[in-house]
């Protein structure tokens, strides 16, 4: 006897891959499959583990093949098969020119949720080439694609705006540019932003900008970048598009998420400290947080800023 169960949607990520790990497509495959998505995923590297390991094989895969792995899904598969797309680590900028002129022109059905990370560096520093910050200046500028959400951190809104952020009154000037700026994102999500040592997520839709506290956990993190990005496009697609109840909920598990995996690893051996004494956890304990991961959340009231 057959139960009746939740209808599966489906979804393409393109992102980075590590065999050992969960980053980058490994962040956002196995949550996703926990929620109903079939997750086809096209990888922009493939490597042996995390860099942040300090030893790795592999390397960057070619803007041909990213390429050629599309055609081969759009020949398989129909026009209407992916009710959204995910765009992460994009690793050098002739794979951002493939995803953009030959991958995502293609999404032209207006219920296709297109969501994309622009990864160019974090805390002050970029750690990507210039010409994939070039590049990203100029696609989101020629503003010829709409862009369901985009999901800087505080730093690469910074270069994506030219506003150094350092009070509140920056973050809303940085919204308004970039809202000008860049006018075919429909959502912006700013990932953490700092503000008299404590840390917001902040998000702006329909004129509108809103901020939630950030509980932070004691550790640096590879990946949580990659799952808040999974599981805010689920809550995008689950909340039509209401984008403040999806910033609550995906905060919510990110965090008991990161609490999670620092419990299981804080007195691990192999676990390192950073430069500033904190603890590096590479890799996310995910599959021992799948409860967290599909548990129901509270909504609260964001505060808003205009």
């Amino acid at each position: 006897m057959f139960t009746t169960i939740t209808p599966v949607q489906n979804i393409l990520s393109i992102s980075s891959h590590v065999v050992h790990g969960n980053v980058g497509n490994d962040a956002i495959q196995f949550p996703l499959n926990l929620r109903n998505w079939n997750v086809d995923c096209i990888n922009t590297t493939n490597l042996s583990a995390h860099p942040g390991h300090g030893v790795f094989t592999g390397g960057k895969e070619k803007a041909k093949l990213v390429g050629d792995l599309f055609q081969g899904l759009k020949e398989l598969l129909l026009d209407d098969e992916y009710q959204a797309v995910i765009i992460g680590y994009v690793a050098s900028s002739e794979n951002l020119q493939v995803i953009w002129n030959d991958i995502l022109t293609q999404f032209t059905r207006k219920n296709v949720v297109k969501v994309m990370d622009p990864v160019i560096g974090d805390n002050g520093k970029v750690y990507v080439s210039q010409e994939i910050v070039d590049l990203y200046l100029e696609l989101l500028g020629r503003n010829e694609i709409d862009i369901d959400l985009l999901t800087p951190n505080m730093f690469e809104i910074e270069v994506l705006t030219g506003i150094k952020i350092n009070s509140w009154e920056t973050v809303k000037k940085s919204i308004d540019v970039f809202c000008a700026k860049y006018m075919r994102v429909k959502n912006l999500v700013i990932t953490s932003v700092t503000i008299d040592g404590k840390m917001y997520c902040v998000g702006s839709s329909k004129g509108k900008s809103f901020y939630y506290k950030v509980s932070e956990v004691d550790a640096i993190f590879s990946g949580s970048g990659d799952l808040f990005l999974a599981l805010l496009t689920d809550e995008l697609v689950k909340n039509e598009q209401v984008l403040a109840v999806s910033v609550c909920k995906t905060i919510n598990v990110v965090t008991d998420v990161l609490n999670m995996s620092y419990q299981l690893l804080k007195d691990d051996c192999t676990t390192k400290r950073n430069a500033n004494g904190k603890l590096y956890i590479p890799d996310l304990k995910l599959v021992e947080s799948k409860n967290i991961l599909v548990r129901d959340v509270e909504v609260i009231e964001p505060t808003y800023l205009n």
